[in-house]
């Protein structure tokens, strides 16, 4: 056994040392700023984590050299750093995945194998690395004198120092390569004589530099942010890092003092002793471990808990060195590979071997390796064949390369789609014991199912879902829809393919590998892989996080973007056993049947009082992208001496029901607004986030919304219209007509503002007012604009609103700059519903138009709505009926329950107003909105749904009454039917629709 690993006992001494310097080590674990912050002087002690940090980087190479400065090592032990760094990583992501399972992902865990290539920790990569110098190092050392070892090591110190000049800041493994400088100086000063004038002379150079650091650190950063605040941010001559970047001078000759008064101590350690420091290593620079270490909660002091956690995590550490040290290396793999690295001191001549056992090991398994490729490569361009001409759109307004993109970005989803695809290969192998036949079916089955669904989203705008499966039994009526010339091409190729795969098996046949029993278990275990998408939408479960941590993310919004980003195969997993809502313990049929009975009632008695039918009227419900009224932005201070950019619709609230709609959504969620106001139910109910428009609509032929009471319905939209699913859905609400860019049916009066690329709600009402005139008799009419989408990108000449803006939350250019473009926007819309309204008012017609906005732009941080969480979730909605609908009966305003209302309330309200009678249905509906808080979704974050008053206050659901709550049950029993269940209200006789 070599001489640096015989055993010996540590003294008290040593041992106090050992703990020392791993507690100082783990302290790095956390994030001390804001602690710093409550101290005297905190503008100056706020630097000193970051000081202990880049300290700990010069340090620690530093011992590890002095250690290791007794004789030559072989590559060994860099071996034994690496696999101790290996498996430490595993049991910690192992602990931290059950720990904290939503923080699974890929990218993190590749790290875990290949910590150096990763960046796992930059201080593990450069001991690795110094290790591997130390024999060339150790020569050079002896081979030239004293003060020439001194002259060199100073001279690199300074050099690194001037060429980088601050700008070194160690984010990447590679940097480590600089870390073999200080372990160089510390096999230096291990083996030489230091005089007491020279030791003084240091330590006081050590003091003067931390002081040096203590006021100069600030004070640089103090330069560089005036640089970046007045505008110079291309000027880089000043740094932030200039004093305390491991390359500085100052903060080595601060390390050197500390060095030195230990040195001692430090040279009586042995190799297995500063083994124990690895796993430190990983505790304190692992990627996740800011997050885990503050995943735990172990009293209500925050210090004391990180205290607590340190402590564990040192004593985890020495647990892992004593079983290292026991068993580790005793595992017949790991022990093998240590004696080969014993026995090659030539680190040439192990890679030389290494190389030579690697091209054997692919040789030997070329057939599997090119297999995996192969799937990888068909799971790509599966991927490709749904993208628009290699472009994929990842904005509304921005498409990006596709390969690019997917390659960059989507790494894993591939990889898991290649996956997925091996297993039905293994499958197939099992079966027919044959390769080609089985690869090739594997090949045949992706590319037509990808093809497939490009074919669907050509054709109508979204992917196959798995409820479409049983579509083929029509294959009949499906093959006209695909073309005769496509069905011959087709035919042909399956005939290549089949004579292809007859050759391959024929000319180069593969023998089978492994013995029936193993390919039977690949097989069952691929079967069982298969059964994981049933898992994939169930929140918080194992196979939940493990499918994000593949970047198998499904947004349910935009399914032409969902499987361009998620793939063909991935996007039809994700649609398998969808979490909507929990089936409520008493529905049935028959529950059903009474809810019908019950409200049946209460509909007789309001249309007792109500004189007007929907059909003879024109109902409009008008959703107003991304409409706000400016003035109840949170902390806004708009100049008063600019024009009020919504005068109008602010003066609708003496005409008309007015007042603030909860949004489900915050800078997005346009839809789910959408399909709120059409049906009345609530995105407060389902059990997880979701689209219904892509995830419960397409379940349907048919499904119930307002549009059922009229006999001509339609929605215009001056936009794409596939968005949504939007086209097919619309169909199954059995809408008459949809008017949206590239429809059948032309958008006229297309109008743009500035440089905006969206057409204009000057359009949206132009179009709008044509519908309404097109028809004598009464309609409903979905209109939706698009002109204030996002982004807010300086669209607009002249714009009064620039540089009129601040606030709090307005602290930024960027964002004053995008709410002077939004502001603008919206006096546009101000302009446009003004002169809309009263072109309504001069049509001798009952008219009533719905406006809302349908959720927040997204210009300030999502991160502000936990401070403002229904401020930032409540847009502006009014509720107008013209001049001939208030002759004829129609209300002119609601004064009850209309300060703070849902989307789902506005079918309830609106026929209030237009003294329209009800179906059981929309009793319902009323009773809801009557007499309960308005419902929405939970604005935390968590599941289930919230309850807001009239004062926009929460209100604690257990505070309701026996009546409430039974109402309450009663909408969650509908809606449960008509999103998870079986539909019986569709046929209970009139619950849906007025009998007349």
């Amino acid at each position: 056994m070599s001489e640096i690993n015989k055993k010996k006992s540590l003294s008290v001494g040593q041992i106090i040392c050992i703990i020392l310097a791993a507690f100082l080590m783990l302290v790095q674990m956390y994030s001390w700023g804001k602690t710093f912050d409550r101290m005297p002087l905190s503008t100056l002690m706020r630097f000193v984590p970051g000081m202990l940090d880049k300290a700990t980087l010069v340090l620690v190479p530093m011992v590890f050299g002095a250690v290791y400065s007794k004789k030559k090592i072989r590559p060994t032990e860099a071996y034994r750093f690496w696999i101790i760094a290996v498996v430490t990583l595993v049991l910690l992501y192992l602990v931290n995945f059950f720990k904290r399972p939503g923080s699974f992902n890929m990218w993190k865990l590749w790290g875990v194998f290949f910590p150096v290539l990763t960046s796992t920790s930059v201080l593990l990569a450069g001991l690795i690395f110094s290790i591997l110098a130390q024999p060339y190092l150790y020569e050079l050392h002896h081979r030239i004198t004293t003060k020439q070892n001194l002259l060199l090591l100073s001279a690199l110190t300074l050099v690194g120092f001037a060429t980088s000049a601050g700008t070194m800041y160690f984010n990447y493994s590679i940097y480590g390569a600089y870390l073999i400088l200080y372990f160089a100086w510390g096999m230096f000063l291990a083996n030489v004589k230091i005089p007491k004038k020279v030791f003084g002379w240091s330590i006081a150079a050590g003091v003067f530099s931390f002081f040096v650091m203590f006021i100069g650190v600030p004070g640089f950063n103090g330069v560089y942010w005036y640089q970046r605040l007045s505008g110079r941010s291309s000027v880089y001559s000043w740094t932030p890092k200039f004093l305390s970047n491991p390359a500085s001078p100052f903060l080595f000759l601060m390390v050197l003092a500390a060095f030195l008064i230990f040195r001692k101590v430090i040279v009586s350690y042995s190799a297995k002793d500063m083994r124990f420091f690895i796993p430190v290593i990983i505790f304190m620079d692992a990627p996740i471990i800011g997050g885990f270490a503050s995943s735990f909660r172990f009293t209500n002091s925050a210090g004391f808990n990180k205290f607590l956690m340190i402590v564990i995590m040192m004593i985890a550490a020495l647990a892992l060195n004593y079983l290292y040290n026991r068993f580790l290396f005793r595992i017949k793999p790991i022990k093998k590979t240590v004696e080969f690295f014993n026995n090659h001191d030539n680190l040439a001549e192990v890679l030389e071997y290494s190389w030579k056992n690697f091209t054997a090991w692919v040789v030997k398994n070329r057939v599997r390796l090119l297999t995996w490729g192969w799937f990888y490569i068909l799971s790509l361009v599966s991927f490709l064949i749904e993208s628009d001409n290699l472009r994929i759109q990842i904005t509304t307004a921005t498409d990006i390369n596709a390969v690019i993109f997917l390659l960059g970005t989507r790494f894993f989803a591939i990889i898991l789609t290649a996956i997925f695809l091996d297993a039905m290969f293994a499958i197939f192998y099992f079966i027919t014991t044959r390769y080609w036949t089985s690869t090739i079916l594997v090949s045949v089955i992706t590319i037509g199912w990808a093809i497939a669904n490009k074919t669907k989203l050509n054709l109508r705008g979204e992917p196959i879902y798995p409820t479409e499966l049983d579509e083929i039994v029509n294959w009949k009526t499906l093959l006209p829809m695909v073309g005769q010339q496509k069905v011959i091409m087709i035919a042909v190729a399956l005939v290549i393919v089949i004579a292809l795969t007859t050759f391959l098996e024929i000319k180069f046949p593969i023998k089978k590998k492994g013995s029936w029993k193993r390919r039977g278990i690949w097989a069952l275990l691929s079967l069982l892989l298969f059964m994981t998408p049933a898992r994939f939408n169930h929140d918080g479960g194992i196979i939940y996080h493990i499918n994000r941590g593949f970047d198998n993310k499904q947004s349910f919004r935009n399914p032409e973007r969902d499987i361009q980003i998620n793939g063909p195969v991935l996007n039809f997993l994700n649609y398998f056993d969808l979490q909507i809502m929990n089936k409520p313990s008493n529905y049935s049929k028959a529950t059903i049947n009474h809810l019908n009975e019950k409200y049946g009632k209460i509909a007789d008695e309001i249309n007792k009082t109500r004189k007007n039918t929907l059909k003879d009227q024109t109902i409009v419900y008008n959703l107003s992208e991304s409409f706000v009224d400016p003035y109840t932005f949170p902390t806004v201070k708009i100049d008063p001496k600019v024009p009020n950019p919504v005068r109008f619709i602010q003066s609708m609230k003496d005409r008309s029901t007015y007042g603030r709609m909860l949004s489900a959504g915050y800078g997005g969620g346009t839809a789910n607004m959408e399909w709120e106001t059409l049906t009345g139910f609530n995105m407060g109910m389902f059990k997880s986030t979701l689209t219904p428009y892509v995830q419960i609509v397409p379940n349907y032929d048919f499904y119930p919304t307002l549009g059922m009471d009229f006999n001509y319905k339609s929605a215009v939209h001056p936009f794409i219209g596939t968005y949504y699913s939007r086209v097919e859905d619309y169909k199954r609400f059995k809408f008459n007509k949809f008017v949206y860019l590239g429809s059948k049916y032309k958008i006229i009066d297309q109008k743009k503002l500035g440089k905006s690329s969206y057409n204009s709600d000057f359009t949206t009402y132009a179009n709008g007012l044509k519908q309404i005139n097109s028809m004598k008799d009464g309609q409903f009419i979905n209109l939706i604009s698009i002109q204030n989408h996002m982004p807010y990108n300086n669209w607009y000449p002249n714009n009064e609103y620039m540089g009129k803006v601040s606030g709090e939350l307005f602290n930024t250019a960027a964002v004053r700059e995008q709410m002077a473009t939004y502001m603008k926007g919206v006096q546009y819309t101000d302009k446009a519903v003004k002169k809309f309204i009263g072109q309504i008012d001069k049509i001798k017609k009952p008219i009533t138009i719905v406006f809302y906005g349908d959720h927040y732009p997204s210009i300030l941080s999502q991160n502000y709505t936990a401070k403002y969480p229904v401020q930032m979730h409540a847009t502006r909605y009014f509720i107008y009926s013209n001049k001939y609908a208030r002759e004829h009966g129609a209300k002119e305003k609601l004064t009850h329950n209309t300060n703070y209302v849902n989307t789902s309330d506005f079918t309830a309200m609106m026929l209030e107003q237009t003294n329209s009678k009800v179906t059981p249905y929309q009793a319902l509906l009323t009773e809801v909105h009557k007499k309960l808080p308005a419902i929405t979704i939970n604005f935390n974050g968590d599941k289930g749904f919230q309850l807001v008053d009239q004062n926009g206050h929460f209100v604690d659901p257990k505070k309701l009454t026996s009546e409430q709550q039974a109402i309450l049950n009663d909408y969650e029993m509908v809606q449960y039917d008509m999103t998870a269940g079986q539909a019986y209200g569709l046929k209970a006789k009139g619950f849906y629709k007025l009998n007349n």
